[in-house]
């Protein structure tokens, strides 16, 4: 809807996968945390790069609704403002995965 390009798990930035890279606003998303010396290297490039990365993992015992509330958290800290209901986010996100995953 904010009409941002994104990249999914492309290597071209660091040579390394990233989540998630939003090139117009050099930031990279990272949910899937990897060992901690491929996390430091991912730090390091970015920084090298000027790119934010930020790291979203999904905490223990966090609800889908807290995660998204993190998700627009993250997103505003780099001036993208999202203002849509979160609750009714996830039931959407829950309603299409159950479809793509009941038509398979």
């Amino acid at each position: 809807m904010k009409g941002l390009k994104i990249e999914l798990g492309s290597d071209r930035l660091l040579g390394i996968p990233i989540d998630v890279y939003i090139p117009s606003e050099q930031v990279a998303i990272e949910v899937n945390l990897g060992s901690e010396k491929i996390e430091t290297l991912k730090k390091h490039l970015c920084k090298q790069r000027d790119v934010k990365l930020i790291r979203l993992p999904i905490k223990e015992n966090e609800t889908e609704t807290e995660y998204a509330q993190r998700i627009k958290a993250a997103f505003q800290s780099v001036h993208i403002f999202i203002s849509s209901d979160t609750e009714e986010d996830c039931r959407i996100i829950k309603r299409i995965f159950e479809n793509w995953r009941d038509n398979r």
